[in-house]
């Protein structure tokens, strides 16, 4: 279901852009599509990036209105026919587990669920975990033990660890009370290897890992830590909240992961520590800003730059100043958006140090240029938007796979707009391979590929579909 559910957003997104691209190619302006249809323009943009949908009716004067020659109103039928589908299936699968649990009370398979299901499914099996490792603690010769476990904890993400460390962990688990400063750095610095195996192999790799450490995490702080430690668990909590949000976000369960960005900014409140609240609240900006909620991305991005200006992080900063400008371009304010990218760019140019302790290690001027290149974008302005996304690709780590990547599909954006399809369709294709790392990548490749729609029939778009099918990109 999960792959159904990605499924109908593209098919949105898809619905979506094509409005954009057909509105535009008519000269028709988002406000005054608006009030022919009797809506905003923050409605119609919300519509466009296919948050919001629209009845039958408006699609057919929308169809009219942008000389779409029926192509409108059949995506938008298709889509109906698919969610009506969506909806059955899953009513199907409700009757389904009610009669299961009324009779064997057997869990239905992790692909039957709903995304916040499997997540529960994810969480009961990390404290299934914790369980099973503490009765080997008390049943095992200590270095027997501490081979099983071993295992166990390179499940979970703790690999690296030596047998000290290992016994260190283990102890921990079994009573929270002899936790000391060597097991909470051992949970917070596996952050950083599952980062670096996110960008390379996708969230869904690491997804389980992280959570099962924010498991761990949790019942150390809820069986009797020592209190002197509970700011730097609460610090762990925060960073493995806003990762596992993030992840989710990447692939394509907002809601879920907006709760997590959420419990990630209360733990970061508990222990103290404004960076990493600040860092939440990005988060949660950019959250709103794919939904397109206003103003929710204005309100986070100020919190973010209120707390940000706290602390020395001037990447931190620097990505505050990123997610204002692209809240201030969802409300179609040009000046205050590149003041916030000129502010930005102020930050990152005071400082050539990586701050590996950083929650915003990964923010340069590459990040803030491919930021630019979508802003860019949104503002209508195209060729803008391809001179940010060249000089960002200069600027990049190849060996970062899913942010390279991203660069890229915003390149190919921008010269969609551009009507550079020949080069569009280049840039676009070579990205592929990359954008199956991430239900989001691919989604913002169906949202350039839709704006090509005018040009379907060209020798270019059908080479850039055939390779998209090919990459399993295509539906």
């Amino acid at each position: 279901m999960t792959a159904q559910r990605t499924r109908l957003d593209t098919m949105r997104c898809h619905l979506g852009a094509q409005l954009a691209a057909y509105r535009r190619a008519a000269g028709i302006s988002q406000p005054e599509l608006g009030g022919a249809l009797g809506r905003t323009r923050s409605l119609i943009s919300k519509i466009e990036h296919g948050v919001r949908g629209m009845p039958a009716t408006l699609w057919e004067i929308a169809d009219d209105l942008c000389h779409a020659k029926g192509a409108l109103v059949a995506e938008h039928n298709a889509l109906a026919e698919a969610e009506r589908a969506y909806r059955d299936q899953c009513r199907a699968q409700q009757r389904q587990a009610q009669i299961r649990r009324a009779g064997s009370q057997s869990a239905g398979s992790r692909h039957e669920m709903c995304p916040d299901a499997a997540l529960a499914g994810n969480q009961r099996a990390a404290r299934e975990l914790v369980q099973v490792l503490t009765r080997i603690i008390r049943s095992m010769p200590r270095r027997d033990a501490a081979q099983v476990i071993g295992w166990a904890l390179a499940a979970a993400g703790l690999t690296g660890l030596d047998l000290d460390e290992h016994t260190r962990v283990i102890q921990a688990i079994d009573s929270p009370s002899r936790v000391d400063t060597h097991v909470v750095n051992n949970l917070a610095l596996t952050l950083a290897s599952c980062k670096r195996q996110e960008d390379k192999l996708g969230a869904s790799h690491v997804l389980d890992t992280v959570i099962a450490q924010h498991q761990l995490v949790h019942h150390l702080l809820d069986e009797g830590s020592p209190s002197h430690l509970h700011q730097a668990l609460f610090l762990v909590d925060s960073n493995l909240a806003c990762t596992i949000g993030w992840y989710l976000i990447e692939l394509g369960h907002h809601n879920t992961g907006q709760r997590y960005l959420e419990h990630a900014r209360k733990a970061a409140h508990n222990a103290s520590n404004p960076t990493c609240a600040a860092y939440a609240l990005c988060r949660i900006s950019f959250v709103a800003f794919l939904r397109a909620d206003t103003p929710t991305a204005l309100d986070a991005a100020a919190a973010a730059r209120s707390l940000a200006a706290r602390t020395d992080d001037v990447r931190l900063k620097a990505l505050a100043e990123e997610q204002a400008a692209g809240a201030y371009a969802l409300d179609g304010q040009y000046g205050p958006c590149m003041a916030a990218c000129a502010r930005a760019q102020e930050f990152l140019a005071s400082t050539n140090e990586c701050v590996p302790d950083s929650p915003a290690y990964w923010v340069h001027e590459g990040t803030l240029n491919s930021k630019r290149s979508t802003l860019f974008s949104l503002l209508d302005r195209p060729k803008e938007a391809i001179e940010a996304a060249i000089n960002a690709q200069t600027r990049f780590d190849r060996t970062y796979i899913g942010l390279y990547a991203r660069c890229q599909i915003r390149l190919g954006h921008a010269l969609v707009l551009s009507h550079d399809i020949t080069e569009a369709t280049r840039v676009l294709s070579d990205a592929a391979h990359q954008a199956s790392l991430s239900p989001r990548l691919a989604k913002e490749l169906h949202t350039a590929r839709a704006l090509m729609q005018p040009w379907r029939n060209t020798h270019a778009v059908k080479t850039l579909d055939a390779q998209l099918h090919a990459c399993g990109l295509l539906y």
